[in-house]
């Protein structure tokens, strides 16, 4: 949850500087300014590197922070990837239907990736299946088809014709290693060894003197981000340039085609949040922020999937004596989502109901509760108009997660004039879409509901100020450009950075 984030910052900071070995400028206190800002990288990119060399009793308050900043981190790549997949699934069908002459001779295998990632196997197996079999193409883009044609396959449970593709493979080829190191991991393929073979992929590459170009770094995120050591993996996403294509397709003097790996998104997401809960739990063993880290813990389980483990750290964080309110009303709907999520649906929407009748006066709760119910699928009608009514009934800046969350909740429902309505009512005016300013998380809910309405310069603007912060969106802005460019015959008023 976020609608109080910067208020439990402000109490972390001020244990930070009562601690007698800390400093008001100590590296972690600058971390979480820079958290708050939504710098999420540069948080981490701070304070990551220094949490070895702290006393003792100052890596407790590190690692909370370090928590908090990959949590928001993690919050915010998984939408990217959600958004990602609609815009790039779009651009990629649109590129495939273009004449001969002028057409790509790989988007049918990076269609056909893109459809795998969006779960639609079927038509996945038709693209890569195609482009495996067609004469001419690229050696090692081919191995890379049959590759993913394994995973498919595996993903249908046919497990024999996944392993017909991939073998034969010429594995003397670290590029090539490494992929199907990723292809393992991906299907939860561990007799393979698919971290060792990762591993053994990047030595051969160096021993070459070959560099690991964009394809193979993100084929070894894929493989570490799944079963990895996690310092390995963050090492890998920190020390590697993320925004680049991974292939570079030239169709002429003037027109070349950039494409993009559709996993990395989800693969940074999911490291991030295997960090979140890492340092979390390192948090929680200190006495002194254990409550705080089981407030963040919840969240972080329940977005891991783990409802067990997020009822229980909300009923840790909740045990205690003397919580402010407003915190634990949040942890309360926290809760309420982990049951929901293990099966007691009734009880969950009790409870939200509940929170929802006691926040006439406090928006940012109403907004917590029909955010919790619309991501988790449930009934949120009736929240929907209590919703309106505080809307209609309030006004200032305490009413924009409201806004944002009812956006949201329309965004979800896929009425996109109403999700822009609500969103851009959601935003801070004066700072459009300064990321320091609003959440980015629903700046990216705002580009996907401007894309909806063919709003494609508002949705580019606002993956130009994203960009400068996540270069990673890259891949999402080149799809939006060749979409805006094929759609309204215009390269867009938008440059990409």
């Amino acid at each position: 949850m976020i609608f109080l984030k910067r208020l439990l910052v402000g109490e972390i900071l001020l244990l930070l500087m009562a601690a007698p070995a800390m400093a008001a400028d100590d590296v972690t206190a600058r971390a979480l300014k820079l958290y708050e800002k939504h710098r999420y990288e540069d948080a981490a990119h701070l304070l990551h590197p220094e949490l070895t060399a702290m006393d003792a009793n100052q890596q407790a308050a590190a690692s909370l922070a370090l928590g908090m900043i990959y949590l928001g981190s993690a919050m915010l790549y998984r939408d990217l990837h959600q958004t990602a997949l609609v815009i790039e699934l779009d651009y990629l069908t649109q590129l495939s239907r273009q004449k001969a002459g002028t057409a790509s001779h790989l988007v049918d295998f990076y269609l056909g990736q893109v459809l795998l990632e969006a779960g639609k196997t079927t038509e996945a197996i038709t693209y890569l299946r195609r482009f495996a079999d067609k004469p001419g193409s690229p050696l090692l883009a081919k191995a890379y088809a049959h590759i993913e044609l394994g995973v498919a396959y595996s993903r249908h449970n046919q497990a024999q014709k996944a392993a017909k593709e991939w073998s034969g493979l010429d594995m003397k080829n670290p590029a090539i290693k490494a992929a199907l190191a990723g292809a393992f991991a991906a299907t939860g393929a561990q007799e393979h060894k698919p971290v060792a073979m990762a591993d053994a992929a990047l030595s051969e590459a160096k021993a070459k003197r070959l560099n690991p170009d964009t394809r193979m770094i993100r084929n070894l995120l894929r493989a570490y981000s799944q079963t990895g050591t996690l310092e390995k993996t963050l090492e890998l996403i920190d020390s590697n340039e993320l925004k680049g294509a991974s292939y570079v397709e030239e169709l002429g003097a003037s027109k070349a085609i950039n494409f993009y790996d559709s996993s990395l998104l989800r693969d940074i997401a999911k490291t991030h949040l295997r960090a979140a809960v890492f340092y979390l739990e390192q948090a929680s063993r200190d006495a002194k922020l254990s409550t705080t880290a089981s407030y963040y813990l919840a969240d972080a389980y329940l977005q891991q999937g783990n409802a067990e483990l997020s009822l229980r750290a909300a009923g840790s964080f909740l045990s205690q004596a003397k919580i402010p309110p407003q915190y634990k009303n949040i942890a309360l709907v926290n809760q309420a989502s982990a049951q929901h999520m293990a099966g007691r649906k009734t009880a969950a929407s009790a409870a939200w109901q509940a929170l929802a009748e006691n926040a006439a006066e406090d928006p940012a709760l109403l907004a917590a509760v029909i955010h919790a119910c619309s991501v988790a699928k449930a009934d949120c009608k009736k929240l929907e108009k209590q919703s309106l009514a505080a809307i209609e009934n309030g006004e200032g800046k305490k009413f924009f997660p409201l806004n944002a969350a009812l956006g949201k909740y329309y965004l979800l429902q896929k009425d996109y004039p109403k999700a822009v309505l609500y969103m851009e009512a959601g935003r801070d005016k004066a700072n459009k879409n300064k990321i320091e300013a609003n959440d980015p998380v629903m700046l990216v809910g705002l580009a996907e509901a401007y894309y909806r309405n063919k709003k494609f310069s508002e949705n580019l603007e606002i993956y130009f100020e994203i960009g400068k912060q996540y270069p990673a969106v890259r891949q999402i802005q080149e799809a939006m450009q060749g979409i805006y460019s094929m759609e309204q015959q215009s390269a867009g008023d938008v440059k990409i950075f």
